[in-house]
């Protein structure tokens, strides 16, 4: 038959609570792990918005350049047109005899 053994309730708490702490300090571990790597993730994801950034405001300027063209070249056209329509119209007021 089975002999019974004797352990204080002292010695099992003692146990325990040395198994508590390795616990505990194997959470901490990974929580500095975790830590260590969000702290990566954030840089690089800071890295990625600068570069983006930049890719962006050079896109702009380049689409604000040409804008500028089109508009200037536009502005020309029109300018000539009315500078034309406005001499004809002259001529026919100041002088329809000629």
């Amino acid at each position: 038959m089975a002999q019974p053994i004797e352990i204080g309730l002292i010695d099992v708490l003692n146990k325990l609570d040395s198994k508590i702490d390795k616990l505990d300090s194997k959470i901490d571990a990974l929580e500095d792990k975790l830590d260590s790597k969000i702290d990566k993730l954030d840089s690089k994801i800071d890295g990625l918005e600068e570069k983006l950034d930049s890719k962006i405001e050079k896109l702009e300027t380049s689409i604000n350049n040409r804008f500028n063209t089109l508009t200037l070249g536009f502005l020309g056209l029109v300018g000539v047109l009315v500078t034309g329509l406005l001499g004809i119209v002259t001529k026919i007021v100041f002088f329809p005899n000629l």
